[in-house]
């Protein structure tokens, strides 16, 4: 089966319509990457990678002009070095994009405008990326992304995953394991799982985090997957509210 992709899986599941995504809501919006990187490391996990991404529609009905304006006035209010240069994608999509690094932390902030009835709906996506030794920085980060865009009545859409290494390889039976260790850490309730000779995936619920999105009419906020690797080992991946990483 090899490797996975969440975020392949959860675009399939929106368009099909048997999903949707409850954001937290503003006082309710705390990183909580710290938090699942604990409940990881206390499986006997090394933190390797940390991958934080906020999505957000900031309008519809807008003209080209005035995608490069959000654009621009984004980045500045977030202070973000960025020089507007529009990208064409397929389908007439377009986006203005940029990347740095900060403090051990990659960023991408991009501004996507999708043509809709005649004019464009816009999109703002930004993305943390970093290590272990990163993540009190990027939830800093996070924090004040998330308090910025609050402020002017918009509630990101939060997706957190962290990946770890366990240096032996591992069967399946010790996979579902350390899977289950992590769900009784976080007081989830397992709602679907899928496996096969080296990968294990479960998600779940856990009250502990208030946001989640609905699947089939029940709430969905934890994924926690295990991947036996031919040369490293094993790896484990934890997202919320789905893996939107590789695993």
């Amino acid at each position: 089966m090899g490797k996975w992709s969440g975020w392949f899986v959860l675009a399939l599941l929106l368009v099909m319509g048997a999903v949707y995504w409850m954001p937290a809501q503003a006082k309710e919006a705390k990183p909580v990457v710290t938090e699942m990187m604990k409940v990881l490391e206390e499986t006997g996990a090394t933190g390797v990678s940390v991958q934080v991404r906020m999505r957000t529609a900031m309008g519809e009905g807008l003209r080209p002009e005035q995608v490069k304006e959000l654009a621009t006035k984004w980045a500045q209010h977030l202070e973000i070095p960025f020089s507007p240069s529009e990208q064409l994608r397929k389908h007439n999509i377009f986006a203005y994009r940029t990347t740095y690094t900060q403090n051990g932390v990659d960023l991408s902030y991009e501004v996507t405008g999708v043509p809709k009835n005649g004019a464009f709906s816009v999109y703002l996506v930004l993305q943390l990326s970093g290590n272990r030794d990163s993540l009190l920085y990027i939830g800093q980060v996070q924090e004040t992304f998330t308090n910025a865009l609050q402020s002017a009545d918009f509630i990101p859409q939060i997706s957190t995953c962290i990946r770890g290494l366990y240096n032996v390889k591992m069967g399946v039976d010790q996979q579902e394991g350390k899977i289950l260790s992590i769900f009784g850490a976080l007081q989830a309730a397992e709602l679907e799982r899928l496996q096969d000779e080296t990968v294990v995936s479960i998600s779940g619920y856990t009250p502990m985090w208030e946001s989640f999105i609905a699947l089939n009419g029940q709430k969905m906020n934890l994924q926690v997957a295990t991947h036996r690797d031919s040369h490293s080992g094993t790896w484990i991946t934890v997202g919320t509210p789905i893996i939107t990483v590789e695993y």
